[in-house]
């Protein structure tokens, strides 16, 4: 794995932490979860002007329906998992699910190789996001997280390919834009709320975030790149801890740890 693609994945960790963080303190409500999907997709239109004629729209396409509908999904599940569920907890979990089944999937519909020492740097990195993910929650919410890292891992493959066939600045802007549109109809009928108006800059945020993530996905294997994201997690319980009043256990700190060496081992 290259040093730019670690980067970037880190990169996009920090940042992806942050709007979670908000969102969570919004206590995950969907027109705040709306706004902000809104506010990338704006932003990211005006910046990818002069990018259309780069796509290879015939290919792109059948990408860009199914991420937007999966990105649609994937918005209205994490706000109902941050209504119930504390950041650390949901957040850690959700993205394990995700990184086992992404890493999965480009082993086996891919053809990506992954060497021995990275698979077990990917079970560290999971076991540790398991141990951060603290205490045991209601069924419920551990099949609400699961279908988030369900979809995490159906997006994180889709848009793996599809971001072949466009600059990652508009595949990303479309994609946003699909999943703001689908998710209109439930997001006007919900309540607004003061933090609001600070949607647009966690938007910001959202869309510097999973841009990072795009251009490492041009720079490395699949696996290892998503992986060394899923140091979020460590991210996650600190900012919980220190900004939200979250009390992560002693198992639960001691799993970042194994969060850390995984991704050091990737490297």
């Amino acid at each position: 794995m290259s040093q730019a693609a670690l980067l970037l994945a880190l990169g996009s960790a920090v940042l992806h932490v942050l709007w979670n963080a908000a969102a969570r303190q919004e206590s995950g409500r969907l027109r705040f979860m709306w706004l902000l999907a809104g506010s990338s997709a704006v932003l990211a239109l005006l910046l990818s002007v002069g990018l259309w004629r780069e796509a290879a729209w015939p290919d792109l396409w059948p990408y860009l329906i199914a991420t937007a509908v999966v990105h649609a999904l994937y918005f209205t599940s994490l706000a109902a998992a941050y209504r119930t569920g504390e950041l650390h907890w949901a957040y850690t979990l959700s993205r394990a699910g995700g990184v086992l089944l992404a890493s999965l999937a480009a082993l086996w519909l891919l053809g990506q190789t992954v060497r021995p020492l990275s698979w077990a740097a990917i079970a560290l990195v999971l076991l540790g996001s398991v141990l951060v993910s603290g205490r045991p929650q209601r069924p419920r919410d551990l099949l609400r997280v699961a279908w988030i890292g369900l979809l995490i891992a159906a997006y994180t493959f889709i848009d793996s390919r599809g971001v072949q066939y466009a600059p990652p600045l508009l595949y990303i802007a479309l994609l946003y834009t699909g999943a703001t549109l689908l998710t209109a109809p439930f997001a006007l009928r919900a309540e607004p709320g003061p933090g609001d108006r600070l949607a647009p800059i966690f938007g910001a945020l959202s869309l510097a975030s999973y841009l990072l993530l795009l251009y490492a996905y041009r720079l490395g294997p699949l696996a290892p790149t998503v992986a060394i994201r899923q140091t979020a997690p460590l991210f996650a319980a600190g900012l919980g801890y220190l900004r939200l009043r979250e009390r992560p256990t002693p198992l639960a700190w001691a799993g970042t740890v194994l969060v850390v060496v995984g991704a050091i081992l990737l490297a």
